[in-house]
């Protein structure tokens, strides 16, 4: 054996050796990466490059201790200071990266050292990465993009490549260092781009390549969102493409903009799958936020220097793929999905808004729901229960100045009507993380978990239910039933939405109007389908169940399995108690518009839990509430359907 060999088995043969090169706006994510590989790797160090002295001293003051620092004096030479200065930032440190390999492993005497691109992160053990590449002398990653950005751009990633110091390492990377000094630009050419195209001649040149096989090493963008339809799942606790392990994300061309904004892919609007977002962007983006954070409180002064983009230069508002931090986006981050709701309460319909609220609450814990409040009481009433799974938005948050105007024209439930649309879009337009939002009218309640209708749901625009009733009633108050719809986050259902809001503050009025064929805010829905596209109408008997097609057609046989109460034989997910109301806190009108017969066991099965529901919300969450307000008078109302269940 060589003394060369010698002294190359005798330095930490046992490490795992990184290097990157790292300027003051790459700082955060550096710092991010050394994090994760403090946290995955058993036996690491990373060699920093600093390209300037801010980022020196800066890695200097933190003292990782399982970092190098390399000064750029140390690695550069004459030819080297020849081209810098004809050559752009990012294009030198593209020149830098295979004279760094080779110092290390010449003058450092590393038996081998993987490169990565600062904007790398770690989200598991990287000894598989080494496994891979066993014996050979050069570890290249596909890119697995598309034909033409790999014949323009090259085969394979400059971000994550490995050399070894043998005699193939040394000669393929001498090679690569000689093609880089000679041209490495931003703008591809026949052949050429930066560094990377080169790489595409090292298997055909050289002997001892491996050219990983592995779908989670160097993992990014280009491979597994909006290229090939890889598998992405959590189990057995670890994220895997297929059936490899997620070790390392490349998060190219990610722009920082502040602690809690950032523009995940900064080329183009990137459309990013739920699991993507909550298992890899998610943990990463929190890292740079801590990151940050310890800057603010450590060496505020310097922050604006380093690693974001100023507001002057590119605002937050122009990101291409907009991503920011809320309290509601960190909600979602720990679920696998969040269903979202809305709805509207007065002070009279407090009780009911509650009693929506808990049976949400009773069937998940994964949902948000925004209660609007048109009046003081249920707002300050609502405000200091502190819900965990609710905003309470008063309503003078939601209203424009139409709205103030037409308020004085209607009645406290018609203009309760008119403010649906335009809840639904403050909702979705303040809360962008929002995919899908379900508007709930108060008196809704939930018998079972919700995920049947959003199933059901899938990727319309929006979703409506025919209310199924009688002839009669249906060519009164329309088709449709406005008191459950459904908008997605996208421009169709904005523009449905923007329609409706119109036509809401031209007319909205709880009566007939028979010229125009009009009711409410309900009609209106009968038009959608002949205006708009990539709309669903639910057909699941057991969504929006109601007295106008249960009671009225009674088609259906209630029974109960269990605890599950069943329509036929589909489950009973929502129901809708319209038109019920609180006489006092015994007594119940089941329909105030007109008698019907109610089974025994549409009694028993449900309205009895619904009322009992409704009087427990009455006894221990609101008792210094006065009840006479979220009552009708029995006096006022001779009730169509009396229901008296004792409350003790």
């Amino acid at each position: 054996m060589s003394s060369h060999d010698s002294k190359i088995k005798n330095v930490e043969s046992k490490c795992q050796h990184f290097c990157i090169i790292v300027g003051k706006n790459y700082l955060f994510k550096a710092i991010a990466l050394y994090n994760s590989l403090e946290r995955n790797a058993h036996n690491f160090r990373l060699w920093i490059c600093c390209i300037d002295n801010l980022t020196y001293y800066t890695f200097e003051m933190m003292n990782l201790s399982h970092a190098k620092l390399i000064k750029l004096e140390k690695v550069e030479d004459r030819q080297l200071l020849k081209v810098k200065k004809e050559r752009k930032i990012n294009e030198y440190c593209w020149t830098l990266k295979a004279p760094l390999i080779h110092y290390l492993l010449t003058t450092r005497m590393l038996e081998s050292v993987v490169y990565c691109d600062a904007d790398i992160y770690f989200f598991s053990d990287p000894t598989p990465l080494f496994d891979e590449w066993g014996k050979s002398s050069v570890f290249l990653c596909p890119q697995r993009d598309s034909d033409w950005v790999e014949k323009n751009y090259g085969l394979y990633q400059a971000g994550l490549i490995g050399f070894k110091n043998d005699k193939d390492g040394l000669k393929s990377l001498r090679w690569w260092r000689s093609q880089c000094l000679d041209w490495c630009f931003a703008n591809p050419v026949e052949g050429k781009f930066g560094d990377q195209k080169y790489l595409d001649k090292l298997p055909a040149l050289f002997s001892n390549i491996k050219i990983s096989n592995h779908l989670g090493i160097n993992a990014a963008p280009w491979n597994c969102i909006y290229n090939n339809d890889y598998k992405i799942e959590k189990f057995s606790n670890h994220l895997h493409i297929e059936k490899d392990p997620l070790i390392a994300f490349h998060f190219a061309c990610l722009q920082i903009f502040s602690e809690d904004e950032f523009d995940l892919w900064s080329l183009d609007t990137l459309i990013i799958q739920d699991v993507i977002n909550r298992e890899i962007y998610a943990p990463y983006l929190e890292e740079l936020q801590a990151v940050i954070k310890m800057f603010k409180r450590m060496r505020p002064k310097i922050l604006n220097r380093i690693g974001i983009t100023r507001s002057d230069e590119n605002g937050f508002s122009s990101a291409k793929t907009p991503y920011k931090f809320t309290p509601l986006k960190r909600i979602m981050n720990r679920r696998n999905e969040v269903y979202h709701f809305c709805t509207i309460v007065s002070e009279e319909y407090l009780v009911k808004g509650l009693a929506l609220y808990e049976s949400l609450k009773n069937q998940c814990d994964n949902f948000h729901l925004w209660i609007c409040c048109v009046d003081d009481p249920s707002y300050l009433i609502l405000s200091n229960m502190k819900l965990s799974n609710a905003s309470i938005l008063s309503v003078a948050e939601i209203e424009t100045l139409e709205y103030q105007q037409v308020k004085q024209t209607r009645t406290l439930k018609e203009y309760c009507w008119t403010l649906k649309p335009q809840l639904s879009l403050y909702v979705l337009d303040n809360f962008k993380e929002i995919d899908r939002l379900v508007y709930c009218d108060a008196d809704i309640y939930f018998f079972s978990h919700p995920k049947p209708l959003f199933d059901e749901w899938g990727k319309y625009s929006i979703f409506m239910c025919s209310q199924r009733g009688t002839p009669e009633l249906t060519r009164r108050y329309g088709i449709y039933q406005a008191g459950l719809l459904g908008f997605r986050q996208d421009e169709n259902s904005k523009k449905i939405l923007n329609w409706w809001k119109d036509r809401c503050l031209e007319w909205c009025f709880d009566e007939e109007d028979l010229e125009w064929n009009r009711w409410g805010d309900q009609k209106y829905l009968e038009h959608i389908p002949f205006l708009f596209e990539n709309i669903k109408i639910i057909r699941n008997i057991g969504v929006n169940a109601a007295p106008w097609n249960l009671v009225m057609n009674n088609l259906y046989n209630i029974h109960k399995n269990g605890d599950v109460v069943r329509l036929d034989e589909v489950e009973l997910v929502i129901y809708h108690f319209g038109s019920l109301l609180i006489l006092n806190e015994e007594e119940f009108d089941l329909w105030q518009i007109e008698r019907l017969s109610f089974t025994k066991e549409m009694i028993d099965y449900i309205y009895v839990p619904y009322i009992q529901h409704l009087q427990q919300i009455r006894f221990s969450q609101m008792e210094d509430v006065n009840f006479q307000v979220i009552v009708e008078q029995e006096k006022k109302h001779d009730p169509k359907n009396y229901f008296r269940y004792p409350s003790k």
